[in-house]
């Protein structure tokens, strides 16, 4: 494991040690929600393959031992620390472990075939060796529910359909929807369960509908994602930023009125009348023991 930047720094003067440097944890710790039968198996990998959404590299964990794949993802907020024992890990990040349908990485792969040739051979990317192991995996799967099979079955040879993967992910969208109008979940960011439970069955089942699809959404690409949204037949987003702030039942809001003066006191020289306030007994006092001492300036004038 590389050693921090710090470390590195202190390296260059031996004689002179950080006090600070004796209490810091001689390894990185983090938090991760993992189930426990991973513990049993006995080869776990961190493995780097190519995010079905964004096509840039993502972080997944290959069980080997049940040939599974799963998502490895962080719960990132600033300012968050751990401690651990007696250390502070300035890490604060919870990292989560959940099993992932290998469907979802598969199908870009499938999606941009230009041939009918085994999942083995499809499953091939030198951007990412590791999708070897994907193809283990998916070796032993059935994809009959987003592609036709092609030959003898153990051929292995897949060919994507359309109509079958926007059925298949429509089945997916509804069963989220049911999760999540089960659990009352918000339907965005700055919505109150109050205004979930005031919306009419009609509103609720739409705005359930579009979240469900948003994140279905994120394992798939943006031209699937708008095919699916056409198939389901969800209402388009005129304004998306009033969408994402849950503010689209919300009226516009007034615009402030610019308050400043209304003279231009540059036109006409007109002196302004100021008003005296009447002095206090104190401050007549102030002002008669200082009559006839000189001004502080005077003494800072040239002679």
């Amino acid at each position: 494991m590389p050693k921090s930047p710090l470390k590195r720094l202190q390296s260059k003067n031996e004689e002179q040690e950080d006090v600070s440097t004796l209490n810091t944890p001689k390894c990185r710790q983090s938090v991760m929600f993992i189930k426990d039968s991973l513990f049993s198996s006995s080869n776990i990998q961190v493995i780097k393959l190519k995010h079905p959404n964004t096509n840039k590299s993502a972080m997944y964990v290959f069980d080997e031992d049940h040939k599974k794949i799963l998502d490895l993802v962080a719960f990132d907020e600033s300012h968050r620390s751990w401690f651990i024992g007696e250390t502070i890990q300035s890490d604060g990040r919870l990292y989560i472990m959940s099993p992932v349908d290998v469907t979802y990485l598969v199908l870009p792969y499938l999606m941009k075939a230009t041939q009918n040739i085994p999942i083995d051979h499809l499953l091939v990317d030198p951007e990412f060796p590791a999708i070897s192991h994907l193809a283990a995996v998916a070796a032993t799967k059935d994809f009959s529910h987003v592609a036709e099979k092609k030959g003898t079955a153990e051929l292995g040879v897949w060919k994507y359909s359309e109509a079958r993967t926007l059925s298949w992910l429509e089945e997916r969208v509804r069963q989220l929807f049911k999760l999540l109008q089960e659990k009352k979940v918000p339907t965005s960011s700055g919505q109150s369960f109050t205004y979930v439970r005031t919306m009419d069955s009609e509103q609720t089942i739409e705005a359930y509908l579009v979240l469900a699809h948003g994140i279905v959404s994120e394992y798939v690409s943006k031209d699937l994602s708008q095919l699916l949204h056409k198939h389901l037949k969800l209402p388009e987003v005129k304004n998306k930023q009033k969408h994402l702030m849950g503010m689209e039942n919300q009226p516009p809001s007034k615009k402030q009125k610019a308050e400043g003066p209304v003279e231009d006191y540059t036109k006409n020289n007109t002196p302004v009348n100021k008003v005296k306030t009447p002095q206090t007994a104190k401050a007549k006092a102030l002002a008669k023991s200082a009559s006839g001492s000189k001004n502080i300036t005077s003494f800072f004038c040239k002679k």
